[in-house]
């Protein structure tokens, strides 16, 4: 049994010196899987190069919401034409909205186009959302999403994550559950349906519990498998299990061969 990070960075620069080294460590450690997302046209290509070098990673490229500035009108029409070209992009994303950085009126034009490219392609999306949970509920309430998604890094309320859920959309669980003090979240995980997670680390950030101001890196998602673990009912086997599952038809993707 393999473990997925569905959102891991691999292609930032703090990676250069050692990545090669980090993913044969991460596959000896049985995390076989990387969701790779871009953030900007800048490192598109870098990540569509990083899966076709490595088996287990797969490239979703998209404009973040927290880089405006660096952003030009014709960046979607350059995503676009990533899409038709290259068929192992998995997701849009990342993409989503950010209430602390401003220019909300673009942000969201940005997101509604990248909903309807998303919808076109028959693809998943992966949202990144800052104090905007109700805001993006509403635009996949205008805009459902054809292929589903997953809100990254998701540390809000059990009846938040089920309205996602319920609009088809998958809650990526990080290292804030390593932490006592999020009980809000801890216990929104405890609940859900095993079927509505997956994992991930969004390395380089996100350090878990205990490795605060450390890189941290898709190795870590066994730690995160077991603290999530502790919290559930279920063998432990089982939730490997159907947390693999979930990863694989989100992405439609396969384990890679043994």
């Amino acid at each position: 049994m393999i473990f997925a990070d569905t959102h891991c960075h691999l292609d930032f620069a703090i990676f250069d010196s050692d990545r090669e080294d980090l993913i044969e460590r991460c596959e000896s450690a049985g995390v076989g899987l990387f969701i790779v997302p871009g953030v900007g046209r800048e490192n598109w290509g870098r990540v569509i190069r990083l899966s076709a070098r490595y088996e287990g990673v797969h490239p979703c490229i998209g404009l973040h919401p927290c880089f405006l500035e660096g952003y030009q009108d014709k960046d979607l029409d350059e995503l676009e034409g990533l899409l038709l070209k290259h068929k192992e992009i998995v997701a849009i994303g990342e993409i989503g909205l950010d209430l602390t950085v401003g220019g909300l009126e673009r942000q969201l034009a940005l997101f509604e186009h990248q909903i309807d490219l998303a919808n076109q392609y028959e693809l998943p999306v992966i949202m990144h959302s800052r104090k905007a949970h109700n805001l993006i509920l509403e635009v996949i309430k205008r805009k459902p999403l054809v292929a589903g998604g997953v809100l990254h890094g998701f540390s809000g309320s059990f009846e938040q994550a089920m309205m996602f859920w319920r609009a088809g959309v998958y809650l990526g669980m990080g290292g804030v559950i390593t932490y006592e003090r999020a009980q809000k979240t801890r216990r929104a995980f405890a609940q859900l349906p095993l079927e509505s997670v997956v994992l991930e680390t969004d390395s380089p950030d996100m350090p878990l519990s205990g490795k605060q101001g450390g890189r941290n890196t898709p190795l870590n998602i066994p730690l995160i498998s077991a603290a999530f673990c502790s919290l559930r009912p279920e063998s432990e086997e089982v939730i490997k299990q159907q947390i693999l599952k979930n990863t694989l038809e989100l992405f439609s993707i396969e384990a890679p061969k043994a």
